[in-house]
């Protein structure tokens, strides 16, 4: 399975972007804030797959790859 990468330009502070990557090899998912130009950062905040502390949350951010996918068709930035 290949990594979803999806991102989204802010709406209101010009400049940043949200970018979240989900992992092809173990489905962990990579949340990153940066500035629009960037395309690799170093700082992310990670939620794993498997065995995760936040199952909740994991699942809200499955759905959020969703809903930036569908904005991204719908109304695509870049």
């Amino acid at each position: 399975m290949a990594d979803i990468e999806v991102e989204r330009i802010c709406d209101m502070r010009a400049g940043y972007k949200l970018h979240l990557l989900k992992s092809g090899v173990d489905g962990d998912i990579h949340i990153t804030v940066m500035p629009v130009g960037d395309r690799v950062s170093f700082q992310d905040v990670e939620f794993c797959a498997s065995a995760s502390q936040s199952p909740h949350t994991f699942k809200a951010l499955c759905d959020l790859v969703k809903a930036m996918q569908l904005d991204e068709q719908e109304r695509p930035q870049g």
